[in-house]
């Protein structure tokens, strides 16, 4: 059940309806039973491993936090220091081994659901590159709907109770409520528990503002998604497939349009899915904030997947980069080579980590792993050549804060992350270099531009209208680096209001891509 769907629209509403008529007590098992649904019409054959993982971090949890109490209780007993330090020591390893079950099995079910198949293939590769003939069988295992989404959730939620940082739910199926809430099981967010569970099983009425703000923010990601990102996917996927037979213009065009559908694909998914959950009052984590207006690849970063971002850092980053190990080898470092490496080293050490594991997340592919260490490496270059770059800026005499240099920055990370989207997207990595190539074979700009493009999939008319609707995003996305667009529509009259809204559908209605000679797109990352 796509969010593009008529199916979709149905099930939205009524769900909807229903919850505003709900009493304020039983919301929050509507939204379950509402998810739960969602999930069996989209796939029910994988329902058992939703409900896998919300109980095992349901008990888990709750066995870690009787753990936590007990320790608590243990502070105001007549025990010996010592008979204490061990009591709370054997705590510790009860807690430590209950831990690394629920991470073991959730990850676990992950791993072999997402990646059997890839290394089993890669070892059969290296066996035959030895001339070994035995064979491992292969696996090909249709992948759950949404399950890098919701077990990163849900695992974020059991640290955070062993680190002490939440309480542990006592109702189970809370805890199913916010591993399985359906607006954002398909792509995200990804929440957390702190910020999340006390919404979804709140007692409130439904409010007009925020159904109105639910709403114009569906608007806005249905734009993006049906408008822009499933025209520009179709000239992305010729150009992509059929790159030997085109001239650098053409490549060139195609890989930027797959950057904008990359970008208005997801970024138009999220925006549904927290303009769902607005309707009915629960606020969704931000997960893009205009990433092309990135100056650097750090910052692209700090605005692009937010959440995901937000997930690494907290629960890899952070205690990579203070594990003893590493802190140890920062102390070398700033022995031997200085005060900048020695600080510097473990955080590019730890860039590298998150981002070799980003590439592994989006998949089971040797493009995705190059594509995160691809990031990984140029981050932990930045930090550690960066007492070099600001020596050569201020030789060149170029002013940081001037917008020559600032525009000269955005463009620059953009075409870093284009060539980032050529190693994601390509079939191989010898079609990302072959795609690479040929950006540079024949006349950039020959005669014949106009006539190309128009061979690549789309028509003049769905030219005219991509593009169009690329201003209007770009003229929102650079209202909205100055000011909230939509608090700014609400501070305007009731008319103008519903003159803009109006406006959107009627443009939604016109240039959607269900229109002659196209059909819907899936969601990208709904493969993820």
């Amino acid at each position: 059940m796509a969010f593009n769907t008529p199916v979709f629209i149905l099930f939205f509403v009524v769900v909807l309806l229903l919850y505003a008529l709900m009493p304020k007590r039983y919301k929050w098992i509507w939204l379950l039973a509402a998810s739960w649904f969602f999930y069996l019409y989209a796939s029910a054959k994988f329902f058992i491993f939703v409900l896998l993982t919300g109980a095992s971090a349901w008990a888990g949890a709750l066995y870690m936090q009787k753990l936590h109490d007990r320790e608590r209780q243990l502070r105001s007993c007549a025990v010996r220091q010592e008979d204490l330090k061990q009591l709370r020591e054997r705590l510790q390893r009860r807690r430590k081994r209950m831990l690394i079950s629920v991470l073991v099995l959730n990850f676990g079910i992950l791993a072999v659901l997402k990646y059997l198949g890839f290394f089993c293939e890669n070892l059969n590769q290296l066996l035959a590159s030895f001339s070994l003939e035995a064979r491992i069988p292969g696996f090909h295992l249709i992948l759950p709907l949404g399950i890098s989404f919701y077990t990163f959730q849900t695992m974020s939620y059991v640290i955070d109770v062993y680190w002490r940082k939440t309480q542990a739910e006592r109702n189970p199926f809370k805890v199913s409520l916010f591993v399985s809430f359906f607006p954002q099981i398909i792509e995200g967010p990804i929440g957390r528990w702190n910020d999340l569970a006390a919404q979804l099983s709140a007692e409130r009425a439904c409010s007009a503002l925020d159904v109105r703000r639910g709403l114009q923010l569906m608007l806005w990601g249905y734009f993006k998604k049906m408008v822009i990102a499933d025209r520009a996917a179709i000239v992305a996927d010729f150009v992509f497939s059929h790159y030997l037979d085109l001239s650098g213009f053409g490549i060139a065009a195609g890989v930027f349009l797959y950057a904008i559908q990359d970008y208005a694909d997801f970024s138009g998914c999220i925006d549904i899915a927290r303009g769902c959950a607005k309707t009915m009052g629960i606020d969704m984590a931000e997960n893009f904030r205009r990433p092309y207006f990135s100056r650097t690849i750090p910052e692209f970063w700090r605005r692009w997947h937010m959440s995901l971002g937000a997930w690494m850092k907290d629960y890899v980053f952070y205690p990579f980069s203070l594990a003893k190990g590493v802190r140890r080898i920062g102390k070398t470092a700033r022995k031997r080579w200085g005060r900048h490496l020695g600080s510097t080293l473990p955080i590019a050490l730890g860039n590298l980590l998150v981002f070799f594991l980003v590439g592994l997340w989006h998949g089971a592919s040797w493009n995705y792993i190059v594509w995160g260490l691809f990031y990984g490496i140029l981050i932990a270059l930045s930090a550690l050549l960066k007492p070099l770059f600001d020596k050569l800026r201020t030789w060149l005499h170029i002013p940081a804060h001037s917008r020559a240099f600032m525009l000269f920055q955005i463009l620059r990370t953009f075409a870093i992350t284009c060539a980032g989207c050529v190693i994601f997207r390509a079939a191989t990595l010898g079609d990302a270099a072959g795609i690479f190539t040929g950006l540079f074979r024949g006349a950039f700009f020959s005669e014949a531009w106009k006539s190309e493009l128009l061979s690549l999939g789309l028509d003049k008319w769905n030219w005219a209208a991509m593009l169009g609707s690329l201003l209007i995003l770009l003229i929102v996305d650079l209202m909205q680096e100055k000011l909230s667009v939509r608090e700014w529509l609400d501070r305007r009259s009731a008319p103008l209001r519903w003159s803009v809204c109006a406006i959107g559908c009627l443009l939604l209605i016109m240039l959607a891509v269900y229109g002659p000679g196209t059909s819907p797109v899936q969601f990208v990352y709904m493969q993820y």
